[in-house]
């Protein structure tokens, strides 16, 4: 950036954004290209404007002490938390050529003068030191706020076009909205933050390796009672008698019921409970299909990530429906959001807390809440914690007993909606703070040696060719010529062979008053390659580790071997992207679903696959094949390989190991036709009651058939003998 006299001045302001108000340059300041780059800490090294004859400009007034001058917002946004001690830079740096124990001025050069040594030049609160274009300041109070902005330059750096001076800017239209509502500053600028990641030739791929890995994956629900499993009926038991056991600590039992339930209860309550939990998992993906307006869960997600891992923090809106339930997610930039104090007084608030398995109860606790003000260009919105039940303004942020009182106040108002916060904790700040902060200083100076390099090609130094002149002069007419054929007959193909033909002049002395003409290339001068190459590598693994990725996952695949890689891999999913989806996880599950009433289902993020799928299919299939695991154990890994879910197969012989089945079906012994009857213990005994009638009449079957047969082989002659006859047979009587 150019300053009014010419010289370049390093830039501190964050660059607004298109919805922002602009500030317009000054008259006097001239336009910067995007060619010109702007170096924190130091003199730019683009193109600069030549002098003009205009004539000087007047010095700027200074502030009054302690008032901190127009730029104190923006001051304050990006405060340094250095000690001001003797390892800190100071305002009063020395200047280059002056040593530290000698006079300042000519003192030095001119020893044993009379002349007294002029006082140090300091930098001017509104001008960086160590640049051209600011009074010498004397006042202690000045010298303090030199020293503050002289620690700022360190902490910011703007690139690019119509950058207003640092020290001439206001704090900006946002910065008085948010000190006006009274909201809390912010350890760090958030837009300067997100600056700095544009910048960055090493922030952006961590991010990124934040947001694919840990959301980028999509989600799942997991049952909190799986009924197809074993011992499904005895965690529905104890589900009912936690319920029971919570009703009569609240008086709500009633009486004469008993705290553990019968069997018959179980059974019909399982078949209840079982036909809730298959409505309410269609409720769930109809509801995550559909909760953000215009991309999936997954891009808010992704973007949240982006939003927690550049500035700290990062907010999604929570809209309701007309009966209170939350119905969509909107994303919020994190820099447009402040946090306000918390409430003096405490609210009740309902929560609903899990007491089974598959039940919830609602409790009101007290607790202090916060509000959040959205500050964009000139819109102001102010948002209420999560959880909130109070009527609170979304203009003015005061609370109301009831909707009609908001809408009497203000017929143009309306109730605020609620705000979740998400943010990397720090223990001084109820903000977040990115992990990436500590390495600061590395971004900076990468960036800047990223700078060095590129105007080296715009102003290097030493040309590729001298032309050296011995014993005479050039001739008039051979400067011009040597000027023209450079400019014009040096480039393209068919100007390859062209030759330059030079003329000089003897001087008549030395070696006969011969002139001598020498053409020497000065290419071995000339630099070769990039500057500070390791130096820019070290800082690009001081940001990783601050990250704590491995090298593979920021992009960088050399000397790698595939062993070395799943072992990286493994490393960052066991110790930094697991970690992160439980926390989040926990979080919806805590208070999105619980506030939901979501009973049956827990929301589960999916992993990324850093197993090898041919050795873990390859495991999996050995292990069934020799008992280990059934083939429901099986399936069930499987899914995890393929991130697909398995329809249940419910026959007896996907839970008994794969050797037992084939033994059986080689001896005849064993049954695998499906069960059609699988379920409480009264319908095995009423299915062994059935059986065992039906093995009766069979034996009665059995009996009568075998009778039938014996009479039609014994009664092989019938003789007709008349009753009287027979009768005398059995009588005894003589005949």
């Amino acid at each position: 950036m150019f300053a009014r006299d010419g010289t370049t001045e390093p830039s501190l302001a964050c660059r607004s954004s298109s919805r922002h108000n602009r500030k317009a340059l000054p008259p006097d300041v001239p336009e910067i290209g995007p060619e010109a780059f702007v170096l924190a800490g130091g003199e730019a090294r683009g193109p600069q404007r030549p002098r003009t004859s205009r004539a000087p400009l007047p010095p700027r007034a200074l502030p009054p002490p302690g008032a901190g001058g127009p730029c104190a917002e923006r001051r304050q946004s990006l405060r340094p938390l250095l000690p001001l001690g003797r390892g800190t830079p100071r305002a009063g740096v020395r200047r280059r050529g002056q040593h530290p124990r000698r006079p300042a001025g000519g003192a030095a050069r001119r020893a044993g003068s009379a002349r007294p040594a002029r006082p140090r030049r300091l930098p001017h609160p509104h001008g960086p030191p160590g640049l051209r274009g600011g009074p010498p300041v004397t006042v202690p109070a000045e010298v303090h706020q030199a020293e503050e902005r002289l620690q700022d330059i360190l902490k910011a750096m703007v690139v690019g076009a119509r950058v207003d001076e640092p020290a001439s800017r206001p704090g900006g239209e946002e910065a008085l909205a948010f000190s006006d509502a009274g909201a809390l500053q912010p350890p760090y600028e958030p837009e300067a933050l997100c600056l700095l990641v544009e910048h960055s030739n090493s922030l952006r791929q961590n991010v990124d390796a934040y947001a694919t890995n840990i959301d980028g994956f999509g989600f799942r629900f997991e049952p909190a009672i799986d009924f197809d499993a074993d011992g499904a009926r005895e965690k529905v038991a104890d589900a009912m008698a936690l319920e029971r056991l919570s009703a009569r600590d609240a008086g709500t039992l009633p009486s004469g019921t008993a705290l553990r339930p019968s069997d018959e209860e179980v059974a019909a309550h399982e078949e209840e409970v079982r036909q809730q939990a298959r409505v309410e998992k269609a409720r769930l993906e109809s509801f995550f299909d559909f909760c953000c307006f215009d991309s999936s869960f997954v891009e808010l997600r992704r973007r949240t990530r982006h939003d927690l891992e550049v500035t700290g923090n990062a907010y999604w809106e929570v809209l309701r429906d007309g009966k209170g339930d939350i119905a969509r997610f909107v994303y919020v930039p994190s820099y447009t959001v402040r946090l306000l104090p918390l409430d003096k007084e405490a609210v009740e608030v309902r929560e609903r807390v899990r007491i089974s398995a598959v039940s919830f109860d609602t409790v009101t606790p007290r607790r202090r809440l916060r509000r959040y003000i959205q500050v964009q260009g000139s819109e102001r919105v102010y948002f209420k914690s999560f959880g909130d039940s109070r009527v609170i303004s979304r203009l003015t942020g005061r609370a109301f007993p009831d909707v009609a009182a908001l809408k009497a106040a203000d017929a143009s108002d309306g109730p605020a909606t609620e705000l979740i916060h998400f943010a990397i904790h720090s223990p001084r700040s109820p903000y977040g703070i990115p992990r990436w902060v500590g390495t600061l200083l590395s971004v900076l100076g990468s960036r800047q040696m990223e700078e060095v390099n590129y105007l080296y090609f715009n102003n290097k130094s030493v040309p590729p060719l001298a032309l050296l002149v011995s014993g005479g002069r050039l001739s008039d007419a051979s400067v011009p010529r040597i000027e023209r054929f450079i400019e014009e007959n040096l480039k393209g193909k068919a100007n390859f062979h062209k030759i330059l033909i030079l003329e000089a002049d003897g001087s008549g002395t030395g070696d006969g008053g011969r002139a001598k003409i020498e053409l020497r290339p000065l290419t071995d001068a000339q630099q070769q390659d990039a500057l500070f190459q390791q130096y820019d590598q070290r800082n690009i693994d001081k940001v990783g580790s601050a990250f704590r990725l491995p090298p593979l996952l920021r992009g960088d695949g050399r000397d790698f071997n595939r062993s070395v890689a799943e072992a990286q891999l493994r490393f960052a999913e066991d110790q930094v992207f697991q970690p992160e989806r439980d926390e989040f996880d926990f979080l919806l599950n805590r208070k999105v679903l619980a506030d939901m009433g979501v009973r049956f289902w827990r929301f589960r993020s999916q992993t990324t696959a850093t197993r090898d799928p041919e050795r873990m299919t390859e495991m999996v299939e050995r292990l069934v094949r020799v008992g280990v695991l059934t083939p429901e154990e099986g399936r069930h890994l499987a899914g995890d390989i393929f991130h697909r879910e398995f329809r249940k197969i419910g026959d007896d012989w996907v839970k008994r190991p794969i050797t037992l089945t084939l033994a059986g079906i080689q001896t005849g012994v064993e049954d695998l036709k499906p069960r059609t009857d699988k379920g409480s213990l009264l319908g095995e005994a009423k299915r062994l009651l059935g059986l065992r009638e039906e093995l009766r009449a069979e034996e009665e079957r059995l009996a009568q058939g075998r009778l039938a047969l014996a009479r039609r082989y014994m009664d092989t002659e019938h003789v007709p003998v008349p009753r009287e006859e027979f009768d005398t047979w059995f009588s005894g009587k003589p005949t």
